[in-house]
């Protein structure tokens, strides 16, 4: 981590120097523009108006505000994109991976299967995945169901209890009915 910091550290001159660089080749952009450039337009100018313009103060101002413009330009857009931090990081990056530049980094004399090979590998890991979602997703709707059943299986051994007590019940009713059946003819009589 240290290491890091002291690299990072190192590069902290690296974004005001880039920064800098951008400045002094905004302003040469502008630095060509003459009179001379302006010549087509002062004889349309003579022509329609009568009277020559000042092209060299044209071509100062133009110059002095598109420089002024691509300038703020480049500013606002080093600022609101870090670009000093992210220049920093990067040389930092390419100090830490020095070791390996010059290397054949060509991956398209690989096979087609290697080269696919992390991509199937991907859609395999995904396809297992999704699976296992779905069992886990049966898992629990096979528990609930089971959970249903068993309810139903004691309720439906409830109902064939009761019913078998109240069979034993009503055989013992009919057995006294059929015992008290005689006497109660008898006495109708």
């Amino acid at each position: 981590m240290e290491d890091s910091e002291a690299a990072f550290k190192r590069h902290e001159s690296v974004g005001p120097q880039v920064k800098l660089a951008y400045e002094e080749a905004i302003n040469k952009i502008f630095a060509d523009l003459s009179g001379s450039d302006l010549q087509a337009w002062d004889a349309i100018y003579q022509e329609h108006e009568n009277s020559a313009l000042d092209t060299e103060s044209i071509v100062d101002r133009t110059r002095s505000l598109m420089t002024k413009v691509v300038v703020e330009m480049n500013r606002c857009f080093f600022d609101s994109n870090d670009v000093a931090n992210k220049l920093q990081t990067l040389e930092m990056l390419k100090e830490h991976f020095d070791a390996y530049e010059g290397k054949e980094w060509n991956f398209y004399t690989a096979a087609p299967d290697e080269l696919t090979r992390p991509l199937r590998m991907r859609y395999l890991d995904f396809s297992l995945e999704f699976m296992e979602q779905q069992l886990a997703s049966q898992a629990k709707e096979l528990e609930i169901a089971m959970a249903k059943s068993n309810a139903h299986r004691e309720r439906l051994q409830n109902i064939h209890d009761e019913r078998l007590k109240l069979s034993a019940i009503m055989e013992q009713q009919l057995s006294q009915y059929d015992k008290v059946k005689p006497d109660l003819i008898k006495n109708n009589e």
